[in-house]
């Protein structure tokens, strides 16, 4: 019979994370499980509550699972069985049934307030693992090592780099320019990222339920508006903590990109990603606050949401749609956002994730 080999902790290969998002941090959780040394290094000095819902479901809960951090998705998340969509005058337009997926996958769908999500995730990683305020600026790929170089003059070594920092990822643009250099990046990458969605989002603080009485329902709550020239459409999903997280979008007539977007002062690459400029989160605020919420009795208005919510918690982002041919390169490899976008097709009703399949 073979006999069975053990790695020694001293031959497993040390993984520099760049990104503290929900990506980095549950690569993060995945590795501190397995053992395999690792650093995360966030360009933020305080790493905002910022983002409005997501739902979880058959594909991910699982390995929360595994990981053993299901049950605090559950005392944290609401399930939800339902999406409705309405028209501007309140009329119910599709109501979507979830509920089958649970008979099928034998798991409930659940909302969350990402956050919330955040935040277990992060109680998986030992604080000394996550290093903020750590600007990427140099990053070295073409050895037997990695190394990253901040603003700071902090300097992280490893064996493995891994791109986990959003939309305008530092590591794809280094890994990008080195392989435009070698005339090794695909045409296709060389491109802007196109969007035709711009979002805004954010949640309320813990409201009264006496004076929301949708947030009594045992299930999450999870509607959708379209407005009525469909430049518009709204979501609002309750939360098993009392608040409601929102989004509100605006659907361009055309593909846009950072270089041909009008609004100059959300042309540089920062203002594209979460956490925008204050004066422009306000004017959309402000340009959309009449828009009708579907519950009530029909007074309620966004504008109620943007009142009970932090204002600077509010955030004013691009949704790209754009998946990239080319996620690694030498000891580096993209994950989340780095290396596909989620986008929200033009009706909300139908929204999707895009995944590459290799």
């Amino acid at each position: 019979m073979a006999s069975r080999t053990t790695t020694k902790a001293t031959d497993r290969p040390k993984v520099v994370i760049v990104g503290a998002g929900l990506g980095g941090l549950m690569l993060g959780a995945l590795l501190e499980r397995c053992d395999i040394p690792y650093v995360i290094v966030e360009r933020a000095a305080v790493v905002k509550p910022l983002g409005s819902a997501l739902t979880l479901g058959s594909t991910l809960i699982p390995l929360l699972e595994q990981l053993g951090i299901a049950e605090e998705l559950y005392r944290a998340g609401k399930p939800w069985t339902h999406y409705y969509t309405y028209s501007e005058s309140r009329e119910l337009i599709l109501s979507s049934d979830f509920s089958l997926a649970q008979g099928l996958t034998g798991y409930k769908q659940y909302a969350i307030g990402r956050p919330a999500l955040h935040d277990i995730l992060l109680t998986q990683i030992p604080s000394e693992k996550v290093h903020l305020g750590k600007r990427v600026t140099t990053i070295n790929n073409d050895g037997d090592k990695v190394e990253v170089k901040t603003t700071d003059g902090s300097s992280y070594e490893g064996d493995i780099l891994i791109g986990a920092d959003g939309a305008y990822s530092i590591v794809r643009q280094r890994m990008y320019e080195t392989l435009l250099k070698k005339q090794k990046l695909p045409a296709s990458d060389q491109e802007e990222l196109p969007f035709s969605c711009i979002c805004l989002v954010g949640q309320t603080r813990p409201l009264d339920p006496e004076e929301f009485p949708v947030l009594k329902e045992p299930i999450a709550q999870f509607m959708s508006t379209l407005g009525n020239d469909n430049a518009y459409s709204w979501i609002l999903i309750t939360t098993s903590y009392g608040s409601i997280c929102w989004m509100v979008m605006l659907h361009l007539d055309k593909v846009a990109s950072r270089s041909t977007y009008n609004d100059k002062k959300n042309r540089t690459s920062e203002n594209l990603e979460w956490g925008s400029h204050a004066e422009a989160v306000k004017a959309m605020c402000d340009e959309t606050r009449h828009f009708p919420l579907p519950f009530g009795d029909g007074s309620l208005t966004m504008g109620d949401m943007y009142d009970r919510s932090d204002q600077d918690l509010i955030s004013k982002v691009m949704l790209e749609e754009k998946v990239f041919d080319t996620w690694y390169s030498g000891r580096a490899v993209l994950i989340g956002d780095g290396s596909l976008l989620i986008f929200w097709e033009a009706n909300p009703a139908n929204f999707c994730l895009t995944v590459p399949i290799d």
